[in-house]
Formats: C-alpha cells, structure tokens, sequence
C-alpha cells in the first residue's frame, strides 16, 4: 500500500544566507525543521507494514525506525535524534495508508501506537 500523499518539494534551509542570521539565534528550531523536510521528502512514496514494524521505501527496502532514520541521516546529513523523532511523528500524524475501511484505518491506528510507544519518552 502507498501513501496517500505526494512528494513536495520543501525549500532547503541549511546555508541558505538568508535564513542563517536567524540560525544563529534559533539553531535547533531551524535544524529540526531541516530534518523535518528531510524526513517528509524521502518518505514521501514509502508505505508502513503496520503488522511487520517497518517502513516500505519504493525500491521494496523494508527498514526499521530506527534504520529508516539512519537512512535519511546519511543521505541529508540532518541530526539523527531529530530524523528519528521526525520518522516517528511521521508514522504517528502524516501517514495516511489508502484504501483502507473505517475498522481497518482503526486497526492500523492501534499498531502504529504499539509501535512508536516505546519512543515517546525519548521524544
């Protein structure tokens, strides 16, 4: 199953001349927003397995959070504790599976909780 949504392009942040004097006074507000449009644009046509607790990239890789976070923290560089908490809030609010009838969308809700619980005291 595919997410719902389409990639979108998010404007790059990081040495952007503009946005670095801002940078400077709010460094971790601009990091995790960087992150934050890493993590939507490389999962912008993955799609979860609820059941197995992986993320389905569209070349049919199946990886972990923690995995799929140290995937997007090689290719764009981004802090990989920000990556992660930003996979996990993926999963947790964007997300959307397809398809999906109203007792399934509630099944798929309730092991994406499981999943992801054990993560809320390190967010």
């Amino acid at each position: 199953m595919m997410g719902a949504r389409s990639p979108r392009a998010h404007p790059p942040l990081w040495g952007d001349p503009v946005v670095e004097s801002d940078r400077d006074d709010f460094p971790d507000f601009f990091d995790s927003e960087q992150a934050l449009f890493d993590v939507l644009d490389a999962l912008a046509q993955a799609s979860v397995d609820a059941r197995d607790r992986r993320i389905v990239w569209p070349d049919g890789t199946r990886l972990s959070i923690e995995d799929t976070a140290r995937r997007i923290h090689s290719q764009s560089g981004a802090p990989l504790e920000m990556v992660q908490s930003h996979v996990v809030g993926w999963l947790e609010m964007t997300y959307e599976p397809a398809d999906l009838d109203e007792e399934q969308m509630e099944e798929f809700e309730r092991l994406i909780e499981l999943w992801i619980t054990p993560y809320d005291d390190a967010l």
